[in-house]
């Protein structure tokens, strides 16, 4: 019996020592599984944070190219029937000192300006606010989709270092399509959200590097009808100066016409046989008051390419109108129909890359440059006037009644405040 019995109780070890085999290795399951539970959130986490990283950067893209655009309604949308830009709407640039400052578009209780909000929609793309008024909720969120709808806050910020023409873009990029949900910490928290803030600075790139200091600017000869040309200036800063030729001699130049500083013989504020604008290159010449070449120059962001039928003033209009404020014209510019362009505060500087022939009263606040010959016919009773500065790359032609009028704030809206604003290398931060 003792036998017996001793033979039904072997196996009993055998079944705890299975028994703690398995047990352990539930337990080594049960940390491998832990283990891949906390990579998969480590990789969740990466995910969220790089999408949000790379919303941060979309919109600091997107307002640098928003500060270079035309007219926007509160979409952020071109709409010709708004009279202001993005640029305009947000920003306010000295015309003395180019000094930039942010414009208050937002609750004093806020610390800096909200400008922009924008959310990814799967069927639309982005969708964006840019509100004429104080910032006070979000673009709406599209629908609930399968997919993540990221969202981005744009604020526009004065840099640490405060340098003339520069402005800091402060984009804050968050993966719920509700971008103030990433800025309360509870919630960022419960819905595990990821948020990033990008700046970059944009310096703005004058328009007109060294500004003519004479109404008129001419590399070839000048031929006058009975009528001369109209030629003022008053601003003391450039002496008074009325002409810059390389021509040796002007015939049918009255002087009844020249104005230029009290006191002083309209003949001193004369320039001809300047052998340095004669003997310069069209490219130099084009450097010399726009700093860069021309194929540098018609590429920049501000620039838009204007393209004419036969007659250029329509299409010049159209453009001035839907916020183009640097025009450039490929091939011949012809304008035969009255036109008016450009206000003191927000003039128009054209280049024409062909040559510009002018068979009405075009009347031009801002600057005309010409890469080749000009021919300005005007026998209309209507003036026919340009504020600002024009140069020519050739020579020139006037007819009739044509004035020519330097203003100096005009000249400084072009310098100062008008431009392409570019990024700032190095000024990335994240």
């Amino acid at each position: 019996m003792s036998s017996l019995r001793h033979q039904s109780e072997r196996g009993a070890a055998t079944l705890v020592v299975v028994m703690v085999l398995f047990l352990i290795m539930a337990m080594m399951a049960a940390f491998a599984n832990r283990n891949m539970v906390f990579e998969q959130r480590i990789a969740s986490n990466y995910y969220r944070a790089g999408v949000a990283l790379e919303t941060a950067e979309a919109g600091a893209e997107w307002t640098l190219g928003m500060l270079n655009g035309l007219h926007i309604n509160q979409a952020c949308l071109a709409d010709t029937a708004v009279t202001n830009s993005f640029r305009d709407r947000y920003l306010n640039i000295s015309p003395s000192s180019r000094e930039v400052t942010p414009a208050a578009v937002t609750p004093a209780a806020v610390n800096a300006p909200v400008v922009a909000d924008c959310v990814r929609s799967e069927a639309q793309g982005w969708l964006c606010a840019c509100p004429t008024a104080a910032w006070a909720a979000p673009a709406s969120a599209p629908v609930a989709a399968a997919n993540m709808q990221p969202s981005y806050l744009v604020r526009l910020v004065s840099p640490w270092v405060n340098r003339p023409g520069n402005v800091r873009i402060e984009s804050t990029g968050c993966t719920s399509s509700v971008a103030s949900n990433c800025a309360a910490t509870a919630t960022s928290s419960d819905m595990a959200l990821a948020r990033t803030m990008v700046q970059v600075d944009a310096a703005l790139v004058s328009a007109l590097k060294v500004p003519p200091s004479t109404p008129l600017t001419v590399k070839g000869e000048i031929s006058l009808g009975a009528n001369g040309v109209g030629l003022h200036n008053s601003d003391p800063l450039s002496n008074g100066l009325l002409l810059l030729t390389s021509d040796i001699d002007v015939p049918g130049l009255l002087e009844t016409r020249l104005d230029t500083l009290p006191g002083t013989p309209a003949q001193q504020a004369l320039i001809f046989g300047d052998g340095g604008l004669g003997a310069a290159s069209s490219e130099a010449m084009f450097k010399m008051f726009f700093g860069m070449a021309p194929t540098r120059y018609v590429n920049q962001p501000a620039m838009r390419q204007v393209s004419c039928a036969v007659d250029c003033g329509p299409s010049l209009v159209a453009a001035y109108a839907s916020g183009v404020r640097m025009a450039w014209i490929n091939g011949p510019l012809n304008i035969s129909t009255t036109t008016l362009l450009g206000t003191a505060t927000s003039p128009m500087l054209i280049v024409a890359s062909g040559p510009v022939r002018i068979e009405a009263a075009l009347q031009l606040t801002g600057l005309l440059y010409a890469q080749s010959d000009v021919i300005w016919i005007n026998t209309t009773v209507l003036p026919a006037l340009l504020t600002g500065a024009m140069l020519v790359d050739g020579n020139l032609t006037i007819d009739g009644t044509v004035d020519i009028w330097y203003q100096t704030s005009v000249i400084n809206e072009l310098k100062n405040r008008m431009g392409s604003f570019v990024r700032v290398p190095g000024s990335w931060w994240n």
